[in-house]
């Protein structure tokens, strides 16, 4: 018996509440109807609704920190105004990370892809891939947030401590915040925080996310599921004896999970692709074997590019 395949939002959308479902051994269809688009009805209202407090905070804190332009500024009018720059970030972060690329929440043709995905032929392990890159401009924007925290809370700890005597206790909290930061920004520049990319190559699948690895061997690949997380995801299931690596890439940050299973999840907030189109990407590759060799060259980027529905070429 197969698992049917439904859309991601739509009745009877599996919503991933446990992992005990995911270790069957049976296989995901690609017999009954995949997701022929992707149309959020609960656009996760309670994001959008911070979003839009810490626009208000933001105008607030900009208000009381206009005075850091003018000649009498003190240091309180320079961190408002650092405030109101971290929380229109946090703003711009929520409501673009949790949009995931090509969900406009538009009907389109199934057969028109929403935008053009960024692709392109890197060398992993010795052999030529396919990655599709990770959403640099909302990665961008946690980077920009992360350094204007850590500009706030070290500035706010060094005042405190120069216009205080002794070593108050919210100068202690402020710098181990500054200090978190701090450790963000060394990983980052390390290589072990990266925007991140999903590689396809004629061996198997890499999943490179922003804390974590992760590869499956085609070999080991026995289906794919649309799982909706209030945000569309995509897992690529192993079989039980897979030959399935990964690790954790961040030392400190454990902010995205790895499954028990073997099994990657392909978390469509963090790339650059249309989720449907991606799907259906990787059901083409999953069920035409012959077709992997292509991974790797121009006509991979080209067949993702052109979009649904992918037609299998003459032998």
């Amino acid at each position: 018996m197969r698992r049917p395949v439904v859309p991601w939002g739509g009745r009877g959308t599996e919503a991933a509440t446990s992992d005990t479902d995911a270790t069957s051994d049976t296989e995901p269809t690609s017999d009954t109807e995949p997701p022929s688009e992707w149309q959020h009805g609960t656009r996760n209202l309670h994001v959008y609704a911070a979003a839009g407090a810490a626009v208000l905070v933001a105008i607030f804190a900009a208000a009381r920190g206009a005075g850091a332009w003018g000649t009498d500024s003190v240091g309180a009018d320079r961190f408002y105004s650092i405030l109101a720059v971290l929380m229109l970030l946090t703003a711009a972060f929520g409501a673009t990370f949790w949009w995931p690329a090509g969900s406009g929440g538009r009907r389109r043709s199934p057969s028109l892809p929403s935008r053009t995905p960024r692709v392109r032929y890197v060398e992993t392990a010795g052999r030529g891939g396919t990655e599709i890159g990770g959403r640099r401009p909302v990665f961008g924007l946690l980077l920009a947030m992360v350094l204007c925290g850590t500009f706030l809370s070290l500035g706010a700890a060094v005042e405190i401590v120069v216009g205080n005597e002794g070593l108050p206790l919210v100068a202690l909290v402020l710098a181990l915040v500054a200090g978190v930061c701090l450790a963000f920004l060394v990983e980052v520049a390390l290589g072990r925080i990266r925007a991140g990319s999903l590689v396809l190559g004629p061996d198997g699948i890499r999943l490179r996310g922003w804390f974590v690895e992760s590869y499956l061997p085609w070999v080991s690949v026995r289906g794919l599921r649309a799982v909706d997380r209030g945000f569309p995801e995509i897992w690529i299931e192993g079989h039980g004896s897979a030959a399935w690596a990964r690790r954790r890439t961040s030392r400190v940050f454990l902010l995205e999970r790895l499954p028990p299973e073997p099994r990657i999840e392909v978390d469509s907030r963090h790339l650059a692709v249309d989720p449907v189109q991606l799907y259906r990407f990787l059901e083409f590759y999953v069920e035409h074997p012959r077709h992997r060799r292509e991974l790797g060259t121009p006509a991979a980027a080209e067949r993702l590019a052109e979009g649904p529905p992918f037609t299998v070429d003459d032998e």
